[in-house]
C-alpha cells in the first residue's frame, strides 16, 4: 500500500478515509500541491479469537484494552476516552465499534504504524455487565526510506555560482534536517521537521521562504516512507529604516543607543530580537516589540517596525520589610527616568532598618551606543552590626557593558567612614579606590534559575599617595550553580574567596574587608559575625572563604522544603581561618521576584539554633 501525504492533509485524516475503503480500492485527489494516493487498504482485523464469544451490538459492556506495554498504547488509553481505566460500561452497537477501530487506527497511524490488527472479544460470555477486550496489535513500524530535499530561488542561484557561505547554507540545512534515513516515520516529526527548516532559514537572510511542495509516500506493505520537500528561498533581505510608533513622552534619539540595526544589514531574526530585548530592559519602555513585514518587493531595504509603550517618567513608592540580618525595615523611593528632559534616569531611596540606615542618589545615563551604560552617586549610611558603629559617605562613578552572558564593571569610589568599636579608639578610613568586574551568567530563569551557573571576579585597588589612607589590592570570586534533579527539585552549590594584599589592615575602610555569616552566607551564625573576634565585636579580616550546599524539593508549583549545610569565616590570614559550619532546614515559598526563603539553621561551633529569615513588600 503506498499513501502520499501533503501538507494540508495529514496522514491522519488518509488512515481515516483509508479504513473506510475496501481492499483493493484507489483514491486520490490533489488540492493545490498536495496528492494522496493508495493500493491497498490497512489491514484491519476485528475478528474474534477461537475461544472467547463473539461482541454482541446492542448490549452493555466495559471496553478494556489488551496491548502491550509501549508508548502508543500509553496514547491510546490517553485520548480514546472507552479505553481510560476508569472508563465507565458503554453500550455496544456497531457505530462504536466502527468509530473505536477508525480511532485506535488514526493513532497508531501517526505514531507510523499503518497496518495494525485490532480484535474485539468477550471474555465474559452470559454476564450483565460484560468486559470487553480490545486487543491491539500495532504491527511493524514504518521507517523512513529516502529523503530529497531540494532548494529554489536566489540561494540556489548563490549555489550554483560557487557561494561558499550558499553552500554553507545548504548544507546546514541538510544536515539540522530532523528525520534521518532509518528513523521511525511520525506525522508530529513530518510537521515539525519542515517546520524547523523553513524557520532557519526564514531567521536568517531569507525571511519570505517557503515550502512550495512536500510529500512523504508511505508504503504500509514494506513499511517505508519516501519523504521530498522543496523550497523556494526568496530574495535575501537588507534592512532599511527604522519605523517607530509609541514614542511621545521620552527623546526618539534614545532607541539608537541600544545598538539599534543598521541601514543595509542582512536582515537576522536574532538581531532584532537582541534589539528587541536591549530595549525592553531598559528603564524607559514597558513592552516592545521590533519586526517587519517579509514583502519580497521591498527586500532590499525592509522597513524595521517598532513598537513602543513608555513608562511613566516618574514614581514614588513605599515599602515594608524585615529581615534577621537588619532587622525591620521601611523604605521611600523615588524615580525620576527623564531628569533635566535628556533622559538620565535618576534612583534614590532613604532606607530605615533596626540596624542600618542609608540615603542614595544615583543618576544612570543612557547607553552611548557601545552598549556602555554609565551612572554615577552618592551613599550616606549609618550602621550598627556585629558591635561595630560605622558611618559612611560615599561618592562614585561607574561603567557596565554587557556582552552575550558577560558583564563588565569599571568603577571608581570616594569612601569616607568613621568606626567606633567597643573598648577602642574611633578610626577614620578614607580611600580612592578603582576597580574592575566581571560576572558570566548563563541560567534558565534570571529571579528562580534552577540550571545554570553564575561566576563572579571583582578587583579593587587603592593607593596611599593618592587620597587614600592604605596602599591596598583587594581581590573576590563567587560561583554558584544550580543542577536540576528529576522534575521540579534542585542542588545548589556555592563557593567564595576573598584576599586583601595590603601592608596590614589599618586604614582600609571595613567594605573592603571581609566579613561573613547570616542568611545568604553561612546560616546558624548572626550577620557578618565571623571574622576577627574583638571584645564585643566583629572586625573585618584580609581572606575569607564560604561554600555552601543545598538541596530544595518543591512540594507543589508554590511551596517547597529545603536542606543545607553552609562553611566559611573570615581572618586576617589564611593560617589563622578556621572555617565555622552551619546546617539546617528550611521552607521556601515562590514569588515573581524570587523565592522568599525561611530556615532553621544550627551553628555547630555557636552550638545554638538561629532563623534566618527575609521579606519585603512594596506598595
Amino acid at each position: 500500500m503506498q499513501k502520499t501525504l501533503r501538507p494540508c492533509l495529514t496522514i491522519l485524516c488518509v488512515v481515516s478515509m483509508l479504513a473506510a475503503t475496501s481492499a483493493g480500492a484507489q483514491q486520490s485527489s490533489e488540492p493545490g500541491t498536495n496528492k494522496t494516493q493508495s493500493t491497498a487498504s490497512p489491514e484491519v482485523n476485528s475478528e474474534v479469537s477461537s475461544d472467547a464469544e463473539p461482541v454482541r451490538v446492542s448490549s452493555t459492556g466495559r471496553l478494556q484494552l489488551q496491548a502491550a506495554k509501549s508508548h502508543w498504547a500509553d496514547l491510546l488509553r490517553e485520548h480514546i476516552a472507552e479505553l481510560s481505566g476508569n472508563a465507565e460500561a458503554q453500550n455496544i452497537t456497531p457505530a462504536l465499534i466502527r468509530r473505536l477501530r477508525q480511532d485506535i487506527g488514526n493513532i497508531l497511524a501517526t505514531e507510523g504504524y499503518f497496518s495494525p490488527q485490532i480484535q474485539f472479544e468477550n471474555p465474559d460470555a452470559g454476564k450483565t455487565d460484560r468486559l470487553i477486550h480490545v486487543t491491539v496489535n500495532a504491527g511493524e513500524r514504518t521507517v523512513i526510506e529516502n529523503v530529497s530535499l531540494k532548494v529554489f530561488g536566489p540561494l540556489s542561484d548563490a549555489i550554483d555560482t560557487g557561494d561558499k557561505a550558499a553552500i554553507k547554507r545548504r548544507r546546514n540545512l541538510q544536515e539540522d534536517w530532523g528525520l534521518a534515513v532509518g528513523q521511525p516515520f511520525r506525522e508530529n516529526d513530518w510537521t515539525g521537521a519542515k517546520t524547523q527548516m523553513l524557520e532557519s532559514l526564514r531567521a536568517d537572510a531569507y525571511a519570505a521562504a517557503k515550502i512550495t511542495d512536500s510529500e512523504a509516500r508511505v508504503d504500509a506493505d514494506q513499511h517505508s516512507a519516501v519523504l521530498k520537500v522543496e523550497v523556494e528561498s526568496g530574495p535575501v533581505f537588507t534592512l532599511g529604516d527604522i519605523r517607530v510608533t509609541g514614542m511621545q513622552r521620552y527623546p526618539s534619539w534614545l532607541i539608537d543607543r541600544y545598538q539599534a540595526p543598521q541601514k543595509g544589514e542582512v536582515y537576522s531574526r536574532s538581531r532584532l530580537l537582541d534589539f528587541q530585548r536591549a530595549l525592553q530592559n531598559s528603564p524607559y519602555f514597558a513592552t516592545v516589540a521590533v519586526g517587519i513585514d517579509p514583502d519580497p518587493d521591498k527586500a532590499d531595504a525592509i522597513p524595521v517596525d517598532v513598537n513602543v509603550v513608555e513608562r511613566q517618567a516618574r514614581d514614588l513608592s513605599f515599602g515594608l520589610g524585615y529581615s534577621t540580618n537588619t532587622g525591620y525595615r521601611s523604605e521611600i523611593a523615588y524615580r525620576d527616568r527623564d531628569i533635566l528632559g535628556k533622559a538620565w534616569d535618576l534612583r534614590s531611596a532613604v532606607r530605615l532598618e533596626q540596624r542600618r540606615q542609608l540615603g542614595y542618589a544615583d543618576i544612570y545615563l543612557p547607553p552611548n551606543g557601545n552598549n556602555y551604560l554609565d551612572s554615577f552617586g552618592v551613599l550616606l549610611e549609618k550602621d550598627n552590626i556585629a558591635g561595630v558603629r560605622s558611618d559612611r559617605n560615599a561618592f562614585g562613578v561607574k561603567r557596565v557593558s554587557t556582552r552575550g552572558h558577560l558583564e563588565q564593571r569599571l568603577g571608581l569610589n570616594m569612601v569616607r567612614e568613621k568606626i567606633k568599636s567597643e573598648g577602642e579608639p574611633e578610626e577614620i578610613n578614607k580611600a580612592l579606590v578603582a576597580s574592575v568586574g566581571w560576572t558570566w551568567r548563563d541560567v534558565d530563569q534570571p529571579f528562580d534559575p534552577r540550571k545554570g551557573e553564575i561566576l563572579q571576579l571583582d578587583l579593587a585597588a587603592s593607593e596611599k599617595a593618592l587620597l587614600s589612607d592604605q596602599r591596598f589590592i583587594r581581590s573576590y570570586a563567587k560561583y554558584q550553580r544550580w543542577i536540576p534533579v528529576r522534575k521540579t527539585d534542585s542542588v545548589i552549590l556555592r563557593a567564595e574567596l576573598g584576599a586583601v594584599f595590603s601592608k596590614d589592615d589599618e586604614g582600609i575602610p571595613e567594605d573592603y574587608l571581609f566579613r561573613t555569616g547570616g542568611s545568604t552566607t553561612v546560616r546558624g551564625y548572626s550577620y557578618q559575625s565571623l571574622g576577627i573576634q574583638h571584645v564585643g565585636s566583629t572586625r573585618g579580616g584580609r581572606v575569607m572563604a564560604t561554600a555552601s550546599a543545598e538541596y530544595v524539593h518543591w512540594l507543589d508549583t508554590v511551596w517547597g522544603a529545603a536542606s543545607f549545610i553552609d562553611v566559611g569565616n573570615a581572618a586576617d590570614t589564611w593560617r589563622e581561618l578556621s572555617l565555622k559550619q552551619g546546617m539546617g532546614v528550611g521552607a521556601r515559598y515562590k514569588t515573581p521576584a524570587g523565592p522568599i526563603a525561611l530556615d532553621l539553621a544550627y551553628g555547630r561551633q555557636a552550638k545554638k539554633v538561629r532563623l534566618d529569615f527575609s521579606i519585603a513588600i512594596a506598595f
